[in-house]
């Protein structure tokens, strides 16, 4: 099996070499968390890979990883990785369809399956994938190999071990696009080891650090930034029980690092909140008189103005009283949290910071393995996606378009060469279709994706994120999508948030016997309009939302209206809603009509 460091199993033999015994990951069983060593991951992956030859896998097959968060997970992953394999990460919650023409557009001959109820899945695509041979399960800890589904059964001849080279492709990643064919990204084992150094460099990663698994390994930005770049280093990574119980998670696992996207933060934050404000009623608004007092520090402090003796000590009893518990359910040793995925609210990022979290923001694609650019530890400006890495070039087109150069981008699309030639020129740069610039101190702003831009009849052009988390700041709103494409204004779906609305409406006496139902009460939308209303105070005229419609379901990846990282899909809710959004102009009309 290769050892070359430059390849991404090298990297773990090298980082198992020096710190055999150091814990490389931990799992939950029952109530407790149990490690494994780093001597133990490279004996499962030696064994796993051995298998895996005797089954006659060779350099360049593609094999499937279709399993949730655990550590077998990471087992095959580098299992394959060693032997010159190419891996396909598929989400666990992907739909069989998609999953066939994942099989087949990547030639996949192999597919490691996590449970008995994917496997289902599988076999109603098994007649249309010739190139699959054999579905293989994983067990608790490291490969188990079950029933041939295809194929002869039991372990094929040997094959001579082949070297991995960094420009051999590694993994062949599946953009979750909401229109036309999904794209397979393939990422060299040298786009992604560049990529993971540089972020140990950046953040500052030592053997030291941990952090916890919850969101997909399938995507990169979990498997370079939450498993590589701290196998890399030798440091730990913990896994969530699942996504829903990530905030007791941390706090029993005791991180010192925490991959996130917003969304998660956002609800961990409001979950926090809850927590810390649940005692005596004395207690009401404790976490609201915080933040307003340690954010006047701290804005003294960044303009260089002094803070008076009065509000230092009012702030370390306000630290004491609200700030140490959200440091404590985080588990008391968190000193980074690592923002990416999509637009981190700049309310909830000052919040955080000045309760006491190092927040950084991030910015990337698949295509680049992910990371482009991310804040450090020290000296991160919130409202930007930090510098850089190492390496990598970011250059701002005419147009406003983002541009991407360096060690970290794809060799390109799979089987699709004219998709490839649309997005990389003759001198390397990635054209990202994300709009942004590049500030005086290196900084990197992103401003919006240029498909998502909102043209409005009057020729305005709205970047929806920043009007949507304007309104989703309101406690009573979890979710909101905004539209207007050659409209004269916008309107608005809106997915309130459930457990405060039925709490507003047990508290002013409003009666309801379905929540649909509670949502069509007066009351409740004069609630909903106010709250509208204040987030209008803070766009421009043409960013205003002039009407809206109550959504009970809310935008999630079983009804496939948000991306495995939690991004909207704005095209599948649109033509989901596409009469209520239809709906909500004739109501406008009818409102104005003379």
């Amino acid at each position: 099996m290769s050892s070359d460091p430059q390849t991404i199993h090298g990297s773990i033999l090298a980082a198992a070499a020096v710190h055999p015994q150091r814990t490389a990951l931990r799992y939950r069983d029952g109530r407790t968390y149990v490690p494994v060593t780093y001597d133990e991951l490279v004996r499962s992956v030696a064994v796993a890979a051995e298998r895996l030859r005797a089954f006659g896998l060779k350099k360049g097959d593609a094999v499937g990883i279709y399993c949730p968060n655990r550590p077998q997970w990471i087992v095959a992953d580098l299992a394959v990785l060693s032997l010159g394999g190419i891996v396909v990460p598929v989400y666990h919650t992907l739909p069989v369809s998609q999953l066939g023409y994942i099989i087949n557009d990547s030639h996949m001959r192999m597919l490691f399956v996590g449970d008995a109820s994917l496997f289902e899945g599988i076999a109603g695509v098994r007649s249309e994938a010739p190139d699959l041979e054999e579905v293989i399960f994983l067990d608790d800890w490291g490969v188990r190999f079950g029933q041939s589904t295809g194929g002869a059964a039991g372990p094929g001849p040997s094959v001579p071990r082949d070297e991995v080279e960094a420009s051999d492709v590694a993994t062949v990643v599946y953009t979750s696009g909401t229109t036309g064919e999904p794209k397979g990204v393939m990422l060299t084992h040298g786009n992604i080891v560049s990529n993971a150094r540089a972020l140990i460099e950046r953040f500052g990663i030592t053997p030291e650090d941990s952090t916890v698994s919850y969101l997909p390994i399938a995507h990169m930005f979990e498997r370079t930034c939450g498993h590589y770049t701290f196998l890399f280093a030798g440091a730990t990574v913990a896994y969530a029980e699942k996504r829903e119980t990530v905030v007791e998670d941390v706090k029993a696992i005791k991180p010192t690092v925490l991959i996130a996207v917003p969304r998660v933060l956002e609800k961990a934050y409001e979950t926090a909140r809850a927590k810390v404000e649940s005692g005596p009623l004395v207690r009401k608004g404790l976490v609201h008189r915080t933040v307003a007092l340690l954010n006047e520090r701290a804005n003294r402090r960044y303009q260089g103005r002094p803070v008076p003796l009065w509000l230092e000590m009012r702030c370390r009893v306000y630290d004491a009283l609200a700030a140490s518990q959200f440091r404590a359910i985080a588990g008391g040793r968190l000193r980074l949290i690592v923002s990416g995925g999509a637009a981190l609210d700049r309310q909830v990022g000052k919040i955080l910071k000045v309760l006491g979290f190092g927040i950084i923001e991030g910015y990337g694609l698949t295509e680049t393995s992910p990371v482009v650019s991310v804040g450090g530890s020290d000296d991160h400006r919130l409202g930007t996606v930090g510098r850089p890495l190492d390496g990598v070039e970011v250059a701002i087109s005419d147009e406003g378009e983002i541009f991407v150069r360096g060690p970290n981008v794809m060799k390109g699309y799979l089987n699709k060469p004219r998709e490839t030639s649309a997005v990389l020129d003759q001198d390397g740069w990635l054209h990202t279709g994300d709009l942004g610039r590049v500030e005086d101190d290196g900084n990197v702003v992103v401003t919006g994706r240029i498909k998502d831009i909102i043209i409005t009849s009057y020729g305005k052009n709205i970047a929806p994120i920043p009007v949507e988390e304007r309104i989703a700041r309101s406690p009573y709103i979890e979710q909101a999508v905004i539209f207007g494409e050659r409209r004269k204004s916008l309107v608005a779906l809106v997915v309130p948030n459930r457990e405060e609305i039925e709490r507003y409406a047990l508290e002013h006496d409003v009666r309801w016997d379905a929540y649909d139902v509670l949502l069509e009460h007066y009351e409740i939308r004069e609630l909903l309009e106010g709250e509208i209303e204040q987030a209008n105070g803070e766009s421009a005229s043409y960013e205003r939302v002039t009407e809206f419609g109550l959504l009970a379901e809310p935008f999630g990846l079983e009804n496939a209206m948000l991306t495995p990282s939690l991004k909207l899909r704005r095209g599948v809710i649109a033509e989901t809603y596409a009469a209520r959004i239809e709906a909500l102009y004739q109501e406008l009309e009818r409102k104005h009509a003379p």
